[in-house]
């Protein structure tokens, strides 16, 4: 046993856990770790100046590396602050770590906020460390759950006196647990069968497949079984998105996305929930007359909403792969033969799918007006270089910045998981900590930036050569279509004006990152990307540019 202060005991848990960076922002409630935080020079601590930026940090350095990241905040209103992101990371499964320091314990009567209670709902455990003998095993336990499926972010708050008080430890970090069951092969059989027997069989992938290196037996079992593929909570490469059976994403508020749905006769949903959408819609999603086959290593979400006539818990990469093997050898001639017909159909709706891109992509934009989002992000797409990490937080705007990245190889797209705003310029510095030999591009919209602007501090502060694309249409562009959705959803004519939803007075992105020591530029004409995007990755320094489009819905 070590006889040291609870802070030198939480630090030196954090180097055996091989944290890399804290991200923080400290208060009063921490002064006793920070006034020792230089002894610790493993940990780079990254100062940011709003909490929901070191939030996204950590969601972007966890998507990145596959790593547990490190949050630090500060009592009950800083910790708050990022409780609004953490949602997100618990219903998204990314895993972290975020603590925060408290009143002494003794403080009892004259008041102390309970914030392992207020950051439960929030978190898949959450604590409070009293006392330092407690540090080891709490911080061991926080890192195990955290990484441990079902993944998600872990809260540890620490009283003052914790930090303070003298123990004896032992600091021995925590261990890998291999949770990756296989599915039972009778029930991987049953699942060929009706997949061979099927006429519209669709398969529907989620961020658990590649998480699970599932993404290559993704594509055996859809070429295989000749199945239309799309995406469900998709925010990561579970699919190549320039495969021919590849259709796109579902949003189940869209008339397309549910009637896509409703005429498969055989749904194989993996890695994802079936099905999330905010909108209430009576009745079920999947026909009477269609088989749903659920697939997660997440017991949480098989049959939480559709009824599920096949459900199987295994980790989705080795259930894919085992069902790929079973179709290769169980399906007969006559089967393969349909399966490669549906093939060929998948194929040629997907191209027409990409072609109705190109042709959106490449009409001009009327007199007066900017360019619209999808040639911006056509453009962009063609500006990148091919070993580019792009993150999507381009709100209104990211299912066309999809289509237009076709992202196909891992690491090179990541996508805001949940429904929450403001993710996307911490997460950019993230995943660019996460993969510094990368260029790494935040696509973020103006609603959304605006949330966590700060972060161009800490990206100059810390000197990370993170490249924001700021989705300017001066609007909460994204509340209109949602709007729109309402309406259609209870019958209601669609809405002539939209009320608090515009930036009458204009946000000058440029000019905020000038303010705060980032090259910033305003792009107007479509033809100035490819310069702007090349300028700015070449500097080897952050950048924002601020690309001015159109907000018609």
């Amino acid at each position: 046993m070590t006889r040291i202060a609870g802070k030198h005991a939480l630090l030196k848990m954090f180097e055996a856990e091989g944290v890399e960076y804290m991200f923080g922002n400290p208060g009063t409630s921490e002064a006793p770790m920070m006034a020792v935080m230089d002894q610790y020079p493993s940990i780079e601590y990254v100062l940011v100046l709003q909490e929901g930026v070191a939030v996204g940090l950590a969601e972007g350095y966890a998507r990145s590396t596959g790593k547990v990241p490190l949050v630090s905040l500060h009592i009950d209103n800083g910790m708050s602050n990022g409780l609004s992101l953490m949602i997100d990371q618990l219903n998204g499964g990314t895993p972290m770590v975020m603590t925060a320091g408290n009143k002494d314990i003794r403080k009892l009567a004259p008041g102390r906020s309970d914030l392992a209670n207020m950051a439960r709902p929030y978190a898949k455990w959450s604590t409070e460390i009293t006392h330092a003998e407690q540090v080891p095993a709490v911080i061991r336990r926080a890192f195990q759950e955290a990484r441990t499926v079902p993944t998600g972010p872990v809260f540890v708050a620490m009283s003052a006196n914790a930090f303070d008080d003298v123990a004896d430890v032992d600091l021995v970090p925590s261990t890998q647990i291999d949770i990756s069951p296989s599915a039972d092969p009778q029930t991987i059989d049953q699942v060929c069968g009706l997949i061979a027997g099927a006429e519209r069989p669709i398969l529907i992938v989620g961020d658990r497949v590649a998480e699970s290196d599932g993404t290559d037996s993704a594509v055996a079992v859809a070429e295989a079984g000749g199945m239309r593929v799309y995406g469900h909570a998709s925010t990561g490469v579970n699919f190549p998105a320039n495969h021919p059976l590849w259709q796109g994403s579902l949003s189940m508020r869209t008339p397309e996305a549910v009637a896509a749905v409703r005429a498969a006769d055989v749904i194989v949903a993996v890695g994802c929930p079936v099905f999330e959408d905010f909108f209430y819609q009576p009745g079920q999603f999947v026909a009477a007359n269609s088989k749903l086959v659920h697939i997660d290593i997440n017991p949480g979400t098989i049959g939480k909403s559709e009824p599920t006539d096949i459900g199987i818990l295994a980790a989705p990469g080795k259930a894919l792969g085992q069902l790929a093997e079973a179709l290769s050898a169980g399906m007969t001639g006559t089967q393969a033969e349909a399966a490669a017909g549906r093939s060929r159909e998948a194929a040629g709706e997907s191209a027409v799918r990409v072609k109705a891109f190109r042709k959106i992509a490449s009409a001009q934009p009327g007199k007066g007006r900017p360019m619209s989002p999808a040639m911006m992000v056509d453009r962009l797409a063609s500006a990148l270089p091919e070993n580019a990490a792009v993150f999507n937080d381009s709100i209104s705007t990211g299912g066309l910045l999809i289509e237009a990245l076709a992202p196909s190889v891992k690491g090179t797209y990541y996508g805001c998981r949940g429904q929450a705003i403001g993710w996307g310029m911490g997460a950019t510095m993230g995943v660019k900590l996460g993969s510094p030999d990368q260029p790494v591009v935040g696509v973020i919209g103006d609603g959304s930036a605006i949330m966590t602007v700060q972060a161009l501090w800490t990206a100059v502060n810390s000197e990370i050569p993170a490249i924001f694309v700021i989705c300017n249409n001066a609007s909460y562009r994204v509340l209109k279509v949602n709007m729109n959705h309402y309406h259609r959803l209870n019958s209601l004519a669609q809405p002539d004006s939209y009320f608090a939803m515009d930036f009458r007075h204009p946000i000058d992105f440029a000019a905020q990152a000038q303010a705060y020591g980032v090259k910033g530029v305003r792009v107007e004409d479509p033809a100035d990307i490819d310069t702007a995007i090349n300028s700015a990755i070449d500097s080897g320094e952050p950048a924002v540019i601020d690309m001015i489009i159109d907000g018609a819905v």
